[in-house]
């Protein structure tokens, strides 16, 4: 029997997380199972549960295959020792978001399912402290431009990290309940409020 490559294996899980998009998209997460994901992709329930045991799962390989590897480029540009201060930061993070085609609607459902589904609640919040820590690593060398020391400029990083992700889930929320926002508008008035 031949051997499954990776990249047939990727491209087996890329095709399964797209199917699986597009019904949470139609049905929301709640009413979405993995039956509807396999009647959606045409697979096998064998094929799509020997890539993924369940949604906290696939959610957790949606925002790593598809939002975290375009975070990564905001990450080296601050490990490069480019000046990405917070404001610019927020604002790649928003585009990057945008241009991967992840509904608003559907990261706030899954953050909703989240709170009463551990497994979901769990790889959430390890996608959550990923971003966090590449955001972090983006904004390090503007805060060693504004602490005294290594270790305030690590804790004014995190901060800012912290601050970054909370505008991030803020405009997802704004754009899921009242529809699109353009992003630099979002973010001028959010440091116009925030500066008064």
């Amino acid at each position: 029997m031949p051997r499954v490559t990776d990249a047939y294996r990727e491209a087996r899980r890329d095709e399964i997380a797209r199917a699986a998009l597009r019904r949470l998209e139609r049905n929301g997460v709640r009413d979405t199972s993995i039956a509807d994901i396999v009647e959606e992709s045409g697979l096998s329930t064998g094929a799509i549960y020997s890539h993924f045991s369940n949604k906290a799962e696939l959610a957790r390989y949606v925002a790593e295959r598809f939002l975290l590897p375009r975070v990564d480029a905001l990450e080296a540009a601050g490990r490069g020792g480019e000046l990405v201060s917070p404001r610019e930061a927020l604002r790649r993070l928003l585009m990057v978001m945008g241009k991967e085609g992840l509904s608003p609607s559907l990261v706030v459902q899954f953050w909703g399912e989240a709170m009463v589904d551990p497994d979901l609640r769990a790889a959430m919040n390890r996608t959550v402290s990923q971003l966090r820590a590449s955001l972090a690593a983006a904004v390090t060398p503007w805060a060693h431009t504004r602490a005294a020391s290594a270790d305030a400029a690590a804790a004014l990083a995190a901060a800012a990290a912290r601050s970054i992700a909370a505008l991030a889930q803020g405009y997802i929320v704004h754009v899921a309940v009242f529809g699109p926002r353009e992003v630099d508008e979002y973010i001028a008035s959010a440091t116009s409020v925030l500066e008064s």
